[in-house]
């Protein structure tokens, strides 16, 4: 048969249900003082790009081109220049950066149909042009009337003088392009201009089987190699085989031939071997890598070569026809 709660009992449970309820109450409040630590770690209190004023200048003039600024301009350092472009910060560094500067503008201050202009400063033209030339998209048009510049359906890349900018529209219209091109020639007029400027390593290489616009500068760490800096390529098509022939001038005759030989060393050390018989060019080192073929040389302040060329023949004849092309460069130097 049940029997009544004792007192005792009664009174052990009347200490449970109030330690119960001074533990929710604890809960309670706990839950409604957030932890400083917690609020930091929302969205709204990171740490933003350094953003300018609402009524900060455009970093355009974009009314000349039919465009309002849609948010403010933000500017970027060496130092938070990751938190815009996470991944290819790196490319920027090592080639001479100095600083971004961004900004969304749109046609009437519209949410729609916007662009954002990424405008960076690499202190030189040909530190511009180092990142400009290795990140071209492989399908791309040139742009008229704009030096250096090319276009994909809902971008627009180009060099103007010491800046490279990229153009990013939010759709693929070819209004949208338009207004892209007109906000691209408004820097060119406020930066110097938009006549045809002469490309950074222009004329370095001879023309015959030179791919048309494959010109590229390397601005540190050439082929994996840390010595190699300020190394200019291009791609040849050879027989329908790509092949690679490079340009750098060094500060000396002298300079161009040590680094000729150590870089010859290098690759011997990475495990080329000398290839058999004449070289293609006086004083020339030429190697087979694995299943392609080097040839590394200098031409007065030039050190020059063939990269990964698919044959001996190939690569001995592209040298000889680059090391023909700077000899007459050369000379003047001396």
């Amino acid at each position: 048969m049940s029997r009544k709660p004792g007192g005792i009992e009664t009174g052990i449970a009347m200490v449970v249900l109030a330690l119960l309820v001074i533990v929710g109450g604890g809960v309670y409040l706990r839950q409604s003082q957030i932890n400083p630590a917690v609020l930091a770690l929302r969205p709204d209190a990171q740490p933003a790009a350094v953003a300018d004023t609402p009524d900060a200048k455009a970093i355009i003039d974009a009314n000349m081109a039919g465009m309002v600024p849609l948010s403010p301009p933000e500017h970027f350092t060496a130092e938070t220049l990751y938190e815009k472009i996470d991944g290819r910060a790196d490319l920027y560094l090592a080639s001479g950066f100095v600083g971004l500067a961004a900004q969304r503008f749109s046609p009437n201050g519209s949410t729609t149909g916007w662009v954002e202009v990424f405008v960076y400063d690499m202190a030189t033209p040909e530190n511009a042009f180092a990142v400009f030339s290795q990140q071209r998209r492989e399908k791309r048009q040139p742009v008229a009337s704009l030096a250096n510049a090319y276009r994909t359906p809902n971008a627009l890349f180009m060099t103007q003088d010491r800046y490279y900018l990229e153009l990013i529209g939010a759709d693929a219209t070819e209004s949208l392009q338009t207004t892209m091109q007109n906000l691209a020639r408004q820097f060119a007029a406020t930066h110097g201009g938009t006549a045809a400027a002469k490309v950074p390593g222009e004329g370095l290489f001879p023309e015959t089987g030179l791919v048309a616009g494959s010109e590229r500068l390397i601005a540190a760490n050439a082929f994996g190699d840390e010595q190699l800096d300020h190394i200019y390529t291009a791609d040849y098509r050879i027989d329908g085989k790509r092949v690679i022939a490079f340009v750098s001038r060094r500060e000396s005759s002298q300079a161009a031939a040590d680094l000729a030989d150590s870089y010859r060393q290098t690759l011997l050390s990475y495990g080329a071997e000398t290839v058999e018989g004449a070289a293609p060019v006086g004083d020339a080192a030429f190697l087979r890598m694995f299943d392609t073929f080097e040839v590394v040389f200098s031409r007065g302040k030039y050190l020059a070569g063939v990269h990964e060329a698919a044959d001996s023949a190939m690569a001995a004849g592209l040298a000889k026809r680059l090391a023909n092309h700077l000899d007459p460069l050369s000379r003047p130097s001396e």
